[in-house]
């Protein structure tokens, strides 16, 4: 990673924890792993960009080309592990001023949609949102995390 020594996800990957069971995917441009159980629903992913910048006008031409290709391959993982109706791709970059965004799966009995589901408060139970992060990797192979 490259970046501003004073972000939080910057290093991420050199220096920082990495999550509990590994990384869902990691490439030369994005790590992505699963949302915490506290605040997000089982199968949630956090995409982060591995070189500092806010904007998707930022990225580069080989990091654009590749964001659509990893939302496709996600957004089919999510669908097939989760039974998810819809996943919601959400990225404000407020907060923390470093490019990611996040996967939300919305299941077809959840009885909100659209912003209304995104703004409902999110948890999981901690075993419940590993063992689908763990289905979700399995689904996406070992190449999903060469570095």
């Amino acid at each position: 990673m490259t970046g501003n020594r004073d972000c939080p996800y910057c290093h991420l990957d050199e220096t920082g924890p990495e999550p509990a069971d590994g990384w869902i995917c990691r490439d030369a441009h994005w790590l992505v792993s699963q949302g915490p159980a506290e605040s997000s629903i089982a199968g949630a992913l956090q995409i982060i960009s591995r070189r500092h910048y806010t904007d998707f006008a930022e990225m580069t031409d080989p990091e654009g080309a590749s964001f659509g290709p990893l939302l496709t391959r996600l957004d089919t993982a999510l669908r097939d592990v989760t039974g998810a109706e819809r996943v919601h791709l959400v990225s404000t970059r407020d907060r923390i001023q470093h490019f990611h965004a996040w996967l939300y799966p919305r299941p077809a009995s959840h009885p909100l949609r659209g912003t209304e589901f995104l703004n409902a408060p999110q948890h999981s139970d901690p075993a419940a949102a590993e063992h689908t992060a763990r289905n979700i990797r399995r689904h996406l192979g070992p190449a999903a995390t060469a570095p």
